[in-house]
């Protein structure tokens, strides 16, 4: 049922278009007298799409109501909330609301793209209501693996919604604040929250999730003691662990070497905002060899076993300057995200052959999450005591559950949503909210400085091309088909030729047979030619280009069937015959 807009112009609505029954790319939009609000513009992992790592939402939906787009606000700096704004920003024009930090780490991102000079990114005051109207969001600092997190109540005529963001209840987050449970509380106890649209990661894992201060003692005990170079890889936006591990780093008296552009970055942008004050000695990867082993650790992006960045390049011996050998250590101080399981056990086992230690989450305290397990789920709706849970930010299995544990705390209505789902929240009857609509979604490969379709004729051609490869044929001909050149034959990824020259004689044979055919079907041998067929066929508008266009279009399938014999299925196939007057 597509969404009728007119229908509920009065309605508040909830609509994701990334973000819901899956982990990342989160963009989400809420809706009021047509007036409509986004959070969060992120990007997800791409899985076995050819050339492309990451994707962002099909926007085309909110594209085209951007002349009624309020403004954008990002809860954190995490790529899963902010990282498609430099690809989808010019198609939207909306202005950007983000915390200090967000903003500053914003800029940098943009400047990248020439877009910081174009893009109006306002600073979020957390004390202030920022008006948007229709709405009116207070801001409320909830703990993450990144400081400066903020939950958004939104104020309506028609409800309140708190959208939660990331978050966690962390009691020592190393860096940043605690969560502002008493403003939940507060609104909680007022019955002035009709929503919640909540994080989900964690909704299967019981109990509490652990501390960011617990891990610090845990990691350092592995890495004290240490005689070897010792390497930790974690998210480059995970400022927190960063943070925690340049503290264990001092504390061992350890020097540091951040690997990767994006560690790199990260630590400007948080000095300019006020973290990372404490006396960390960070030197460069080129200094290295002017120290011990056990005086350094190196702090590395890429702990999703990422193709280009630092701990695929220090694994694989093509660092220029960092080199691991036997007995060193690399702790990857993160979780496996699902469906990057084979890169990453493969950067294992790369290690592994230079008998380089490995440590993990699977077999040591080296990771915390930063999103809450069901303790902190069920506290969460003690304190906000919502009448409507709309659980996001996880996959089906993690939705379904934690409809099902919102449910067991007292929640009224309980909505599994998907992305392109418009719900309607009803204050005043919450078991009336419910899908009224739905829109088109999909998704986006970035491509470098490009978008591509999934579905579209590119990333077809892409997969043709990496499951059969390609055959390319090309030869001269005169008007009358005659053969001018060589046939050339390049096949590639796809039937090898080269060790088959009886094959290879074949296609010829056939090509010279089927052209020879083809002047005699289309009269082309009286001496006259391609010039002759156009005279004679005036009225169907005949033309040189158009007849060797059908000429190519029959030899390509001829051609497909004699490859698809060769090898069992077809390759892509480029046909290109030039005329030569």
């Amino acid at each position: 049922m597509e969404l009728n807009l007119k229908k509920h112009f009065d309605d508040l609505l909830f609509l994701p278009l990334g973000g819901a029954n899956e982990i990342g790319m989160n963009v989400n939009l809420y809706q009021l007298n047509g007036k409509w609000l986004m959070v969060d513009c992120g990007v997800g992992f791409a899985y076995d799409i050819p050339g492309v790592d990451m994707m962002t939402a099909d926007i085309s939906f909110i594209k085209a109501h951007r002349h009624n787009l309020v403004g954008i606000i990002l809860t954190h700096i995490h790529e899963d909330h902010m990282g498609a704004i430099q690809y989808l920003w010019e198609e939207l024009g909306a202005p950007v609301y983000a915390t200090n930090f967000g903003a500053n780490f914003l800029r940098t991102k943009l400047e990248e793209y020439k877009l910081n000079k174009k893009v109006p990114i306002h600073v979020i005051d957390g004390s202030k209501e920022l008006d948007l109207k229709p709405f009116k969001i207070e801001f409320i600092g909830l703990t993450h693996s990144v400081p400066e997190m903020q939950a958004l109540m939104i104020r309506t005529e028609k409800g309140n919604v708190l959208h939660t963001g990331d978050w966690k209840f962390d009691p020592d987050p190393i860096i940043g604040n605690v969560s502002e449970k008493e403003k939940i509380k507060a609104y909680g106890d007022l019955g002035e929250i009709t929503a919640v649209i909540c994080d989900s990661t964690n909704a299967l894992s019981e109990g509490h999730s652990r501390s960011e201060g617990e891990l610090h003692e845990s990691l350092k005990k592995l890495i004290v003691g240490r005689q070897g170079l010792v390497g930790v890889t974690t998210f480059a936006s995970n400022i927190a662990r960063v943070h925690t591990i340049c503290r264990i780093a001092k504390e061992v008296g350890r020097k540091i070497v951040l690997a990767g552009f994006s560690l790199h970055r990260l630590h400007e942008v948080g000095k300019k905002s006020g973290y990372f004050t404490e006396n960390f000695e960070f030197i460069s990867d080129r200094e290295m060899k002017f120290y011990k082993k056990s005086e350094i650790l190196v702090i590395s992006t890429g702990c999703q076993g990422e193709p280009n960045a630092a701990t695929r390049k220090i694994a694989t011996d093509i660092h220029p300057t960092i080199r691991f050998t036997k007995g060193d250590l690399v702790i990857f101080s993160s979780k496996i995200i699902p469906g990057n399981e084979k890169k990453i056990f493969e950067l294992f086992d790369e290690l592994a052959k230079k008998q380089i230690d490995v440590m993990t989450e699977k077999d040591h305290f080296v990771h915390v999450s930063g999103h809450p397990s069901q303790d902190e789920l069920r506290e969460m709706y003690a304190l906000a005591q919502p009448k409507i849970a709309i659980p996001v930010h996880g996959e089906f299995i993690h939705t379904k559950t934690h409809c099902e544990l919102a449910a067991s705390c007292g929640v009224q209505r309980t909505i599994q949503i998907e992305n392109g789902m418009a719900v309607k929240i009803d204050a005043e009857n919450p078991m009336n909210s419910q899908q009224v609509g739905s829109v088109k979604v999909g998704y986006f490969g970035v491509d470098g400085k490009q978008l591509l379709d999934f579905k579209g004729e590119v990333i077809r051609e892409r997969k043709k091309l990496q499951l059969s490869g390609i055959v390319s044929i090309s030869f001269a001909v005169n008007d009358s088909l005659n053969l001018l050149s060589k046939i050339r034959i390049f096949c590639i990824g796809s039937y090898d030729l080269k060790n088959d020259r009886e094959a290879e004689d074949m296609i010829k044979k056939e090509i010279q047979m089927f052209l020879k055919h083809k002047a005699k079907e289309l009269d082309l041998n009286s001496g006259f030619g391609m010039r002759f067929l156009q005279k004679k066929n005036k009225k169907k508008n005949l033309n040189e280009t158009k007849i060797l266009g059908e000429v190519e279009k029959a030899l390509r399938s001829k051609m497909l069937k004699i490859f698809e014999d060769l090898m069992g299925k077809r390759p892509a196939m480029e046909i290109a015959i030039n005329l030569v007057s």
